[in-house]
């Protein structure tokens, strides 16, 4: 049993094991207003996107959901994973999400602190995996008028 185990990783080489976070939403601070509080939201000035982490080269896609606050300096503090394909989807947006700079939300024409949830979708730059893409092309019907010259594409 623990040899199987053991060897369950080595069966599919090239393949990774996610590891999926769901974690649930911390309590608000004090003095810290939820998006739905807020008269203007905050709006995004400086977006980073996230480096597609390279462990997970054989996931085509994936996605995590940040949490964080942006201050009244438009700066993003306090981020962490709400939701992740895996742990690694999560830390990328992580670090990406605090290069970002907002405007801040605003009550009363004032800037406030800020909690809101961003979702990141990831799709490898690493293309398909070994193997894939290397099927012949598929039958091409002939030009209408033509029926004699209907073939399949050869590379």
């Amino acid at each position: 049993m623990l040899a199987a185990a053991a060897l369950s990783g080595c069966a599919f080489p090239g393949y990774v094991t996610e590891h999926p976070v769901d974690n649930q939403e911390p309590a608000l601070k004090p003095g810290v207003y939820g998006i739905a509080s807020v008269e203007v939201r905050p709006r995004a000035i400086r977006e980073i996107e996230p480096d597609y982490p390279p462990e997970l080269g054989s996931i085509l896609t994936g996605k995590a959901v940040v949490l964080f606050t942006v201050r009244t300096d438009g700066k993003v503090v306090d981020a962490s994973v709400v939701q992740a394909d895996d742990i690694l989807f999560g830390e990328a947006a992580v670090h990406a999400v605090l290069k970002w700079r907002f405007r801040p939300a605003e009550v009363h024409g004032a800037a406030v602190p800020c909690r809101i949830t961003l979702p990141f979708v990831f799709t490898s730059p690493y293309g398909s995996l070994p193997g894939e893409g290397d099927l012949p092309d598929a039958y091409q019907p002939p030009p209408p008028g033509d029926s004699d010259r209907a073939s399949v594409q050869q590379h």
